[in-house]
């Protein structure tokens, strides 16, 4: 059960679809913050996945970048990348297995369900600011498969958190508001994107 999605990552965005609200403001921190962690779910994913077919992804070039630094005992990592009205948001919990340190990951199992990622990539369309959160009218999570690098992870305010995002397919899902289960939708919507690099420099949270 987490917090409504910081997915807008800034403040993790509101109301993204009927099934789940993901309103919230910047001032209720990461979205994941008051989700414990299932006992084990730090072990991660250690399924192996073959590379994604070739993806014919649109380039994903962000007006902007925000990432927040969160110093908690338990501290989380925020990136919210606005292109228009499409946001991608990239968030990182270490209490689920996310990262500590630079490293590569390929998003598995775990890392493509918004209730058991360690380090979550997020894509919403239809974003746009409300008041001090915004609105959004559509979520989608990766296939598994993708790759995630960061080559450097900050901690603290001042430091440069920066990496890059192998070609991804986002599908369209819902997400249940108490569990923070994110279930593909039936004929749901697909979006590529092609790799792009992110770097930006860690304001807290």
């Amino acid at each position: 059960m987490r917090l409504p999605c910081t997915l807008v990552l800034a403040g993790l965005l509101g109301a993204c679809g009927e099934e789940h609200d993901e309103s919230a403001t910047e001032a209720d921190g990461p979205g994941k913050s008051d989700l414990a962690a299932d006992e084990g779910g730090d072990e991660g994913d250690t399924g192996e996945y073959d590379a994604l077919p070739d993806i014919d992804g649109d380039p994903f070039e962000p007006d902007s970048i925000e990432a927040l630094y969160y110093p908690e005992e338990d501290p989380v990592w925020v990136l919210t990348a606005k292109s228009g009205s499409t946001w991608v948001y990239i968030e990182n919990y270490p209490r689920f297995g996310g990262a500590t340190g630079a490293e590569t990951r390929t998003l598995g199992s775990d890392e493509v369900n918004y209730a058991t990622c360690g380090v979550c990539v997020l894509l919403k369309t239809g974003c746009s600011p409300h008041g001090d959160h915004a609105h959004c009218s559509t979520t989608y999570m990766p296939e598994p498969g993708s790759r995630i690098t960061f080559d450097e992870l900050g901690a603290g305010a001042g430091d440069t958190w920066s990496g890059s995002v192998s070609p991804v397919r986002f599908v369209e899902v819902s997400m249940n508001s108490s569990t923070f289960e994110t279930t593909p939708v039936e004929g749901g919507e697909q979006i590529e994107l092609d790799a792009w690099s992110f770097e930006a420099v860690l304001t807290e949270g």
